[in-house]
């Protein structure tokens, strides 16, 4: 039966799988205890992906050669295919205890490390197989691996150039190379290392991934969208691919396309809490806040103290008007990523503090200090002693009312004053129990201009027409900014007869400067920049003025809390304070709302602004 065995081996070595099977087969029934016919059927079974079928049969072999360091081996890799790790450590350690100089035991006792998380076994492992082959590509690949594992990165880069340099072209090393790069910080290192790995296996699914995540994280989404396109197409039934592709399509402001990925990603594995938060941030940006709080609940099941999707959630029910809810849920902000610390003393929750100092601190910007300022009078009423702490800028402007009120200024450039308790100043309502649209103190003004304000710009803004009207395009540029108006496109606004336009723009780029040098309506827009100081200038030429048209900036809340007509242009999905349909704000009885019908489209914003200014 030796000639039956060895025809089967031939067989087995050329690639004839069905051949050796039966002449193995033959030599077993011949002979039941032929040691080699049984462990080469089992390799054969292992190759076949019939792994416990091949364990059975090598373990057999093993248990009648128990000295053979190969059999040890082969019985290791059956049982690591089945998942059974430890098991397969402990027969590969066996291996290496029969032959201590077996470089492929230790290659393969590293690997089984490796799949049981023992990075640092793993690691040592794969150095011991590299003092006995140390020309071997595969080893230094995943001894580099294991290091990468060990957070050793750099010792990791060097273990896979040196693979590649054994072995060049070796589009695995290059990926593990890109990414050991990325984790030193060399992102253009890594990034080259991933394209070289595609070049050299342009189906090489994970290089597209991490090629596409890493351009996505450093600000080049345009590119990751192509790279993760790519990878979807080989492989779509991967989850983070299409979170990764919907990711960088919202960066782009491609929410349309980018919500059909994210519902992809969610479909794939519904346990996917970050692809949830996504879902619900694009329905957010869509405007569609019901489909975006269902998103976010699913996102909180999972992970109930996600602070992104605990804000945002709260940001879709305040837009839709139910403060009762998202007031309390608002206060989420305030764990979210760069918050401003609360100082040490108890939070304020509208109890009475007679004779007792309630310290409140503004927070975010400019507009919504003018929008929330308008608690601190409520809060006075309360407390012994009110200290508002708030952006320099805003001081002069404030000041009047805050003493009418017997509020105590102070900037936020300053230390943090002593108090016995503190509130956040977008937390005020919620303290002061007033979470309905009906409890919200919308009487205006609310604000005074102080004196020596009212004369600095007495005759000092220009023009001679019937109206002055103020404008103001462009807020405090961001990314994905929604929020500004490309100065072309105020051309009906400049057109119309009889007004003077006053810029109230604090700051112009070179290029509108430039454009508004040569326009056509020049004479009638008056320029600012580079002379308004603070917000008591601004306001002091608001107060003076006709009316304000503004996009959704500072300038919008400080003409609403003058009580100045207010002309306001919103994007599609505006913020959350503005409501979702309504032509009119439960904050500022005088602001008219116009919205884009669709992202992006300020034209017909324009015009039908354009024509309530003319009917005026």
């Amino acid at each position: 039966m030796d000639t039956v065995f060895a025809r089967g081996f031939a067989a087995h070595r050329d690639g004839r799988l069905t051949e050796a099977e039966r002449d193995y087969q033959a030599a077993l029934a011949a002979e039941p205890r032929h040691v080699d016919a049984l462990h080469l059927l089992g390799v054969l079974r292992h190759q076949q992906g019939q792994h416990a079928e091949a364990a059975d049969l090598v373990r057999r072999a093993v248990d009648l050669r128990p000295t053979d360091a190969g059999l040890q081996l082969n019985l290791g890799n059956a049982l690591k295919a089945l998942g059974r790790i430890d098991d397969a450590i402990e027969r590969f350690r066996n291996a290496l205890t029969l032959q201590p100089g077996f470089p492929l035991a230790q290659y393969n006792l590293g690997n089984a490390y490796t799949a049981a998380g023992r990075h640092e076994d793993a690691a040592d492992a794969f150095e011991k197989a590299l003092r006995l082959q140390p020309n071997d590509a595969p080893t230094w690949n995943n001894f580099g691996n294991a290091l990468s594992a060990l957070r050793r990165f750099d010792d990791a880069a060097k273990a896979f150039r040196r693979a590649l340099a054994i072995r060049p072209g070796h589009a695995g090393a290059h990926n593990n190379l890109g990414m050991a790069l990325n984790a030193l910080g060399d992102i253009d290192g890594a990034i080259e290392q991933f394209r070289i790995a595609i070049e050299v296996e342009p189906n090489y699914v994970a290089a597209h991934f991490n090629l596409g995540n890493l351009l996505d994280a450093t600000g080049r989404p345009a590119e990751a969208v192509d790279a993760l396109q790519k990878m979807i197409r080989m492989h779509p039934q991967f989850a983070p691919a299409h979170f990764g592709l919907g990711h960088a399509l919202a960066t782009l402001g491609r929410q349309k396309e980018a919500l059909p990925q994210f519902e992809r990603a969610v479909g794939l594995d519904p346990k996917y809490g970050v692809a949830w938060l996504g879902l619900g941030n694009a329905h957010l940006a869509l405007g569609a806040h019901q489909a975006a709080i269902r998103a976010f609940d699913q996102a909180l099941r999972l992970a109930p103290d996600e602070p992104a999707a605990r804000l945002n959630r709260a940001l879709a029910l305040l837009a839709l008007g139910d403060y009762a809810r998202g007031l309390a849920a608002y206060e989420a902000r305030l764990a979210t990523p760069g918050a401003a610390k609360a100082p040490p003393v108890p939070r304020w929750s509208g109890e009475p503090m007679p004779g007792r100092t309630l310290l409140v601190r503004a927070e975010q910007g400019f507009g919504d200090t003018l929008q929330f300022v308008r608690f601190a009078p409520y809060a006075a009423k309360l407390a012994g002693r009110v200290v508002l702490q708030v952006q320099p800028a805003l001081l002069p402007l404030l000041e009047p009312a805050a003493r009418a009120a017997r509020v105590e200024l102070t900037s936020a450039a300053d230390a943090t004053p002593k108090a016995d308790a503190s509130c956040p100043l977008l937390s005020l309502p919620l303290a002061l129990g007033m979470t309905t649209q009906d409890a919200m103190p919308a009487r205006t003004p609310y604000l005074v201009i102080p004196a020596a304000y009212r004369r600095k710009w007495r005759g000092s803004i220009g023009g001679h027409a019937k109206r002055r009207i103020g404008i103001a395009w462009s807020g405090r540029l961001q990314p994905g900014e929604t929020r500004s108006i490309p100065l072309a496109l105020l051309d009906p606004l400049f057109a119309i007869e009889g007004i003077d336009w006053i810029a109230l723009q604090p700051v112009l780029t070179s290029d509108e400067r430039a454009a508004l040098a040569v326009h056509p309506c020049s004479k009638a827009i008056h320029r600012l920049d580079g002379r308004l100081e603070n917000f008591a200038d601004t306001g002091a030429i608001v107060d003076r003025l006709d009316g304000v048209v503004s996009v959704d900036t500072s300038v919008a809340h400080l003409a609403g809390a003058l009580g100045k007509p207010l002309w306001l242009m919103l994007p599609h999905a505006a913020d959350w304070r503005w409501g979702i349909d309504a032509p009119s704000s439960a904050w500022y009885p005088t602001a008219r709302l116009y919205r884009q019908s669709e992202a992006g489209a300020w034209a017909d914003v324009v015009d039908r602004v354009a024509a309530a200014v003319r009917d005026a």
